[in-house]
């Protein structure tokens, strides 16, 4: 049978394993399982940065964000046709507070912006530019690139019927050494997908601390080249087939 046909007879997603066996086909029966994974080419880049200041008033604060963000947006401006999407996640100001631990409690210490920012770069050649000029200014945090891929739903079905594509070949050897053939599927699982690779190395998450490396102009010639790494997809599937006898 077809592997896509397989698929659409799929039973349950995420079942507890518990339901999932208390209730097998009556008779003899093939249970295995399989991972897989796919492996796709990146469309773009993400990189994920965090500003921050805290000053004596809220004015002062209010400022410090605005001349950063007007700071990234002169450096955005000359990756225009390079960029895909860019997006201010969260602007927030407000009072600061620190523990005094005289007092034992928490005191005013004056005011704070911050802002997150999202960038989007579909061409990867450049990307390494981009990254190097941004860290060149002051940021609380800069995030390493992070690769990414457009259709992620056609990346999961591709990982989900190779590691099905793999369960049934496996079920097909058990039956065979048993001497009978696999009969028709009783049911499949598929268990939570999740992205495994597709990021820069760093600590978790791909955001790595950076601040200030007191540069005034970055010069791309300094620039690390970032050679954009395959997204991977994995998938792994659990099915059961009902055990026939061969007639042969």
């Amino acid at each position: 049978m077809p592997i896509r046909n397989l698929i659409a007879v799929l039973i349950a997603i995420c079942l507890p394993a518990v339901s999932f066996a208390s209730s097998l086909p009556d008779g003899p029966y093939v249970s295995t399982s399989a991972s897989a994974v796919h492996r796709v080419d990146p469309d773009y880049a993400v990189i994920d940065l965090d500003f921050r200041t805290v000053q004596a008033t809220a004015e002062a604060a209010r400022e410090q964000a605005n001349a950063a963000q007007k700071r990234l947006l002169a450096v955005l401006e000359g990756y225009e046709d390079a960029l895909r999407d860019t997006k201010l996640e969260s602007l927030r100001f407000g009072r600061e507070y620190e523990y005094d631990r005289q007092q034992q409690k928490n005191v005013e210490a004056g005011f704070f912006g911050q802002f997150a920012f999202r960038i989007e770069i579909s061409d990867l050649d450049r990307l390494s530019r981009l990254h190097f000029e941004l860290a060149a200014m002051d940021w609380n945090s800069l995030g390493e690139p992070r690769f990414e891929v457009s259709d992620t739903e056609s990346a999961r079905d591709a990982a989900r019927e190779k590691a099905l594509e793999r369960a049934t070949a496996q079920a097909r050897g058990l039956a065979r050494a048993q001497g009978g053939r696999l009969g028709q599927p009783w049911g499949i699982i598929f268990e939570p997908m999740h992205e495994l690779a597709g990021r820069m190395g760093g600590p978790e998450g791909g955001q790595m601390q950076r601040y200030s490396m007191g540069v005034a102009t970055a010069d791309a010639e300094f620039a690390i080249p970032m050679a954009p790494r395959p997204v991977e997809f994995e998938a792994r599937v659990g099915v059961v087939f009902r055990l026939d006898s061969n007639p042969d």
